[in-house]
């Protein structure tokens, strides 16, 4: 585990410090079955998922269902949606889960990188975000999430954003307002998978 030069702290725990300051929840998953546990307390309303989250956490996506069968997904959703303001209107409100590319330990940043409509809507708009994040993908600083942005360019990924802690503006006579040009909250699970092994 990596330590940060100027504090002493490690890089996980620095993350979680900077993103809790920005105003998200962090909590850490040891398991599938925890971060399952994690989510269902956090959630509020219906819940969708990406695809990516999905097939990231398979073992999570499948503790998650309920007796009306599994959790929607964001894509499916895209599939029977007429535009993308119908899409848009379909994701809206609720509880998404996302499954991000890195952390940023310097900031408290989570990377985003999904280059469908449907998962990048699903972050923007549920009215409660929720982000799963590989302990292992959280990175010390801005310039090494540079170094992976510009790899993730030249591979085609071409929505790339940088979300620190829940949706917030103070555009109106100065009073900070949070949630309303995106998430109420955001929730950050860093899944820490088991020692030699992954969630699959």
């Amino acid at each position: 585990m990596s330590l940060d030069a100027n504090t002493g702290v490690s890089t996980p725990a620095l993350f979680m410090q900077y993103a809790t300051a920005a105003g998200a929840q962090v909590q850490t998953a040891d398991s599938p079955e925890a971060a399952a546990q994690a989510i269902a307390a956090l959630r509020l309303g219906a819940l969708t998922c990406t695809a990516g989250a999905r097939d990231a956490y398979p073992q999570v996506y499948a503790a998650l269902a309920g007796p009306d069968g599994p959790v929607r997904v964001a894509e499916d959703v895209a599939t029977q949606a007429a535009d993308s303001t119908a899409l848009a209107a379909a994701l809206a409100g609720g509880t998404g889960l996302i499954v991000a590319t890195a952390g940023v330990a310097e900031t408290g940043s989570l990377l985003l990188t999904d280059n469908a409509l449907a998962p990048r809507l699903l972050g923007m708009l549920a009215d409660y975000c929720i982000a799963l994040l590989d302990g292992d993908a959280i990175l010390p600083d801005l310039d090494a999430v540079g170094e992976l942005l510009a790899r993730l360019e030249r591979e085609g990924h071409r929505y790339q954003s940088l979300v620190t802690g829940p949706s917030r503006t103070a555009d109106i006579e100065r009073v900070l307002t949070i949630g309303v040009q995106g998430p109420k909250t955001l929730s950050i699970i860093v899944v820490r998978p088991p020692a030699g092994g992954q969630e699959g």
